[in-house]
């Protein structure tokens, strides 16, 4: 997999990813396709949050016609690394510390809150950054995945849920950036009285009996070296207003954001 993949969005995204410099992520269950909670038990889908891009090189004419206006809207490309790492020190991560120091794409803070647990929290875990896998069963490998025991439901292969598509989307060639998120309540809720431990039952118990996670997204900071260097393809149809509110966008945000026409402009009909 190339070390620079690509997004399609709208001006009005771009803008919002310069101004906040975060890149959010959506819960599974609110994308466009409505098939990718297929097999999962219900609510589980709440669980799953990603942000979708492509490695394919070569512009998409459908991608630009799904993901910007009118094909007026811009190709944000970035490095794979395009966030921030912080260290996560041994034993700091909840009650259930690590055996290592690791780095993570969000801080403790972020990955532990008040209302949810991030699971998967490492940069270069293969859990976070993968390849979509086209697939018409993948239905079925999800319902195998969740077992009921004597204890409880047990979970395969977590970290390959969320990460397949039916073959009619394999023209997206798409690789996402995928965290895992499970609800918590805050300590002074009457049945958490304070106890990091009662949090974290509550966490498990979550899973077991698909209680939905209330946030149906979540941002994490980009790397301000990556924004300032940002690289842009216009959509094909954009129009000269569009290039000065795209330039203004770079000047005001960035230090060397830079963009270039589409490869296909002239090649598309109005």
């Amino acid at each position: 997999m190339g070390n620079i993949i690509h997004h399609y969005t709208s001006i009005k995204n771009l803008a919002l990813i310069l101004s906040s410099k975060k890149l959010r992520f959506n819960r599974l269950d609110n994308v466009d396709d409505l098939k990718e909670i297929d097999g999962l038990p219900s609510g589980f889908g709440t669980y799953i949050f990603i942000s979708c891009w492509t490695d394919e090189e070569e512009e998409s004419i459908p991608l630009w016609k799904m993901y910007t206006e009118n094909m007026r809207g811009v190709r944000i490309s970035f490095p794979v690394k395009m966030f921030n790492e912080y260290l996560i020190k041994a034993g700091d991560y909840g009650n259930h510390g690590l055996g290592a120091d690791m780095y993570s794409p969000l801080t403790y803070k972020q990955i532990v809150t008040e209302k949810y647990w991030v699971i998967n929290v490492f940069s270069n875990d293969s859990s976070f950054f993968k390849k979509v896998i086209y697939d018409d069963n993948y239905p079925q490998f999800y319902k195998r995945s969740f077992i009921i025991t004597d204890t409880g439901l047990k979970i395969q292969n977590m970290f390959s849920l969320g990460a397949y598509k039916k073959e009619i989307w394999r023209f997206q060639n798409e690789c996402r950036f995928t965290l895992y998120i499970g609800p918590f309540l805050p300590l002074n809720h009457p049945l958490i009285n304070g106890s990091r431990k009662n949090q974290f039952d509550f966490f498990s118990q979550a899973f077991i009996n698909n209680i939905p996670n209330e946030i149906e997204f979540i941002d994490v900071d980009l790397n301000i070296d990556v924004i300032d260097n940002i690289y842009l393809r216009l959509g094909p149809l954009c129009d000269e207003s569009d290039k000065i509110m795209i330039d203004a966008l770079l000047k005001k945000y960035t230090k060397n954001g830079r963009f270039e026409p589409s490869s296909l402009s002239g090649s598309i009909r109005k």
